[in-house]
């Protein structure tokens, strides 16, 4: 099971077998009793079957501690997304066992060709060995400015995989540390190879 607390656009979180929550003015213990059913079905049609709960934060305290039980012994074939702007509202306990993606970034990627090279680098980054990586990254001449664009759009892929149900091979934690580091001033190099012998 993976779980995700983002806030990425519910629209991208879509596909066959699929649970929507989406609450009136609160969700209950009645609706996670709903996802529980659903996810002890097999998927028909996809390999996972996929909750997205919209407004998590309007999860009261009986329902958090419900959900927390499902997070905790989940089915192998599942996906939850909780989807908020207010992460805080939740059980620590319930936030340490999801994967936090934060959509922090509004860029028009359907027309990128800056994505599409993004792409085409990552598919290359994966075949080779880390020597190899770092001679990769090296030769593109990177700005401070446009790493943090390949971080932009490595996490948009990640999106784009996790919302159709794939098995990401792209770490966000890596994402977020070499963001990090980049904006922190680090030494330009050194961040590269950071993403370069983690990936």
């Amino acid at each position: 099971m993976h779980a995700f607390l983002t806030t990425v656009n519910p629209e991208l979180v879509e596909g066959l077998d699929t649970l929507h929550i989406i609450p009136d003015k609160s969700i209950g213990i009645d609706e996670i009793r709903q996802i529980q059913f659903f996810l002890s079905r097999k998927p028909t049609q996809s390999d996972h079957n996929t909750i997205v709960i919209h407004s998590a934060h309007l999860l009261t305290l009986p329902a958090q501690h419900a959900l927390l039980k499902t997070l905790e012994e989940p089915p192998g074939n599942s996906l939850i997304y909780l989807i908020t702007s207010t992460p805080d509202s939740l059980l620590p306990t319930i936030l340490s066992r999801v994967q936090l993606i934060k959509q922090a970034f509004i860029k028009d990627f359907s027309t990128s060709i800056t994505l599409q090279k993004s792409k085409e680098l990552f598919v290359k980054l994966q075949k080779v060995g880390v020597g190899e990586r770092l001679k990769i990254l090296e030769d593109q001449e990177f700005t401070r400015e446009s790493a943090l664009s390949l971080l932009d759009d490595l996490e948009y892929i990640l999106h784009q995989q996790i919302s159709s149900g794939l098995l990401s091979t792209i770490n966000y934690e890596l994402i977020t540390s070499t963001r990090r580091y980049l904006k922190a001033n680090c030494n330009l190099k050194l961040c590269l190879s950071h993403l370069a012998i983690n990936l």
